[in-house]
């Protein structure tokens, strides 16, 4: 086959290097569990190493890992690949909730934990169900008209460094830690909502009882606090910055805009529909004590209601819940699956190279060591008082997983801590090793047309290699041996196949695209003296599908697999063949 002549005019304006795409360099795994999985022996030799420090009776050692010993904690994996992934599991009670009087003497996957912050996921994912579209972009003044009041009166005296825009403070923005606000402004809102006896004609109680949220009375001394206003941390939309205030800010208008308590918009949205049966959005009743993670010391942060604060960090679950959450948003059960992409994206930068923040997403960007491929994962992390925890959703390898901890010792956070990095570090190396070695059993080998002396052979780059994924070795197309064209047809010098579209369930038809890798032309961190100059180097995404042949891009390799995970062929969709596995 000859290509014309316009095609090699323009690749030759072509760069000479790309970095990696966002994205898998393999499919998702299938096998988590078994015992000839990478991912399952690495967590095995993680939890035996946990166990051999946390049972070591003798050992006077008391930082690093066996710092752990004094943290009760409930660990697992999830997949929507391999429904036996939430088996592998790992507990250990401390001493304070084992030889307490109340409550779980001994944790496992059902043993309630009070999960802090990780609440705002749930508070996010019922917005998402429960509101229409536009009411994410609406002010929070549209909302609350005694705000609108609020900022009226503060008009002649406004004073941008110290008066909040509340009309300029959307839901949208509250979510995604964007809003502004100061870290702490529920007194302020609250005192507000209170100081301004809000809709006190309505028939409503979701909307005029103060008591219907939880709120304490207060007295004259807090009344006059409500004149202490906090001013704002940023503008809306300037930078990101925590605020627990902004999600009771999104409870309460969810109440609001729905006309449902909380206790109802979390219940129809999530766990009906998911059959949460040991998740709350208030303390749970005496019915479940056997199985709260608390103790003596415990019960002053696990009793008490969070009323109003509830959707920023008062909800209490269990990691076997937590992992039918995690199964439920990577396989869009509650939300179509273009929502869900939508929403696990970034909605801003922090200063760190490493880290982005979503609604309510912390975006940690994970970099396996020899190929230098990044894979994000997006978590949310809870961590306040006697309790913390964590769910990592990994959508590379439509998987994750969660932990839970408590302790009443000031070193709680550091140890819930390092227990999570222990994790990270044990699973999402052999999450890619598992991912490469199903590739190369399923995809690698040789694929021939039935009708056309036309065939393809791929092998399986390994995962420590610099461009790990499919290369193609041979290439004959109707009899012309185009192998060494492969780079040519990509576009650079490389032929590395990665996947592009995916679905949910991994089978049908599977997108790969072939493009080349990272040439180690990179400027490093902090250079600037390439900083556009390199541009074509590290932006392989503007490049992309350009090269075509009757519509459809040289690039594009579309695989038939099936619900086993076997692979029965592959089509590269610009010559229009499908060629069968060998």
């Amino acid at each position: 086959m000859r290509l014309p002549d316009y095609v090699f005019t323009s690749l030759i304006c072509l760069p000479a290097a790309f970095a990696n795409l966002l994205g898998p360099s393999y499919p998702p795994p299938r096998d988590l569990s078994s015992s000839h999985s990478r991912v399952a022996a690495s967590w095995k030799n993680l939890t035996s190493q946990l166990n051999t420090v946390l049972t070591d009776n003798k050992s006077n050692k008391t930082s690093g890992v066996y710092a752990l010993k004094n943290l009760t904690f409930s660990a697992g994996l999830f997949s929507t690949l391999d429904p036996k992934a939430k088996d592998l599991q790992f507990h250990h009670t401390a001493s304070e909730v084992a030889n307490s009087p109340v409550g779980v003497r001994k944790v496992d996957g059902n043993s309630i934990y009070k999960v802090a912050s990780v609440s705002k996921l749930f508070t996010v994912l019922a917005g998402l169900i429960e509101l229409k579209p536009r009411d994410w972009d609406r002010p929070l003044t549209d909302i609350f008209p005694f705000l609108a009041e609020h900022v009226r009166e503060q008009h002649d005296n406004f004073r941008l460094v110290y008066d909040v825009q509340w009309d300029k403070v959307t839901l949208k923005s509250l979510a995604g830690q964007m809003s502004g606000i100061p870290h702490g402004a529920t007194e302020e809102f609250l005192q507000i909502f209170l100081a301004y006896k809000y809709l006190e004609g309505s028939h409503d109680p979701a909307l005029t009882d103060p008591n219907y949220y939880g709120l304490p009375p207060l007295n004259e001394m807090s009344w006059d606090k409500a004149n202490a206003i906090r001013p704002p941390v940023f503008l809306p939309w300037a930078s990101p910055e925590y605020a627990n205030g902004g999600y009771i800010f999104l409870g309460l208008a969810i109440s609001n805009l729905t006309g449902k308590t909380m206790d109802e918009w979390y219940n129809d949205s999530i766990f009906e529909p998911l059959g949460l049966k040991s998740t709350y959005s208030s303390t749970p009743d005496n019915s479940t004590r056997s199985h709260a993670v608390t103790s003596e010391a415990l019960d002053a942060q696990f009793i008490p209601d969070g009323g109003v604060t509830n959707p920023s960090g008062g909800l209490f679950s269990t990691i076997n819940d937590l992992s039918k959450l995690g199964v439920a948003l990577l396989n869009s059960t509650l939300l179509p699956s273009e929502k869900t992409r939508e929403w696990m994206k970034p909605v801003t930068h922090t200063s760190s190279l490493r880290y982005s923040v979503g609604s309510p997403w912390e975006i940690h960007r994970y970099i396996h060591a020899g190929s230098g491929v990044v894979t994000d994962l997006y978590t949310k992390l809870g961590d306040s008082g006697f309790y913390g925890g964590i769910m990592v959703v990994i959508p590379d390898f439509h998987a994750g997983f969660t932990l839970l901890g408590a302790s009443a010792q000031a070193s709680r956070s550091s140890q819930a801590l390092l227990a999570i990095d222990l994790i990270v570090d044990a699973i999402l190396p052999a999450l890619m090793e598992q991912a490469a070695a199903e590739a190369a059993q399923k995809f690698a080998g040789t694929y021939k047309a039935e009708d056309l002396n036309s065939s393809l052979t791929l092998t399986a780059v390994p995962p420590t290699q610099p461009a790990p994924g499919l290369n193609i070795t041979s290439w004959i197309s109707n009899g012309t041996d185009i192998t060494d064209l492969v780079p040519v047809l990509f576009g650079d010098i490389g032929s590395r196949l990665v996947p592009s579209i995916v679905s949910e369930t991994a089978s049908g038809e599977i997108a790969f695209r072939g493009y080349t890798a990272t040439q180690g032309r990179n400027p490093g961190v902090g250079s600037s003296s390439s900083l556009f100059s390199s541009f074509y180097d590290i932006n392989d995404w503007t490049m992309l599908d350009q090269l075509t042949w009757g519509g459809i891009a040289t690039s594009l390799f579309v695989f038939d697999v099936e619900e086993n995970g076997a692979v029965k062929s592959v089509t590269p969709g610009a010559y229009r063949v499908k060629m069968v596995k060998e």
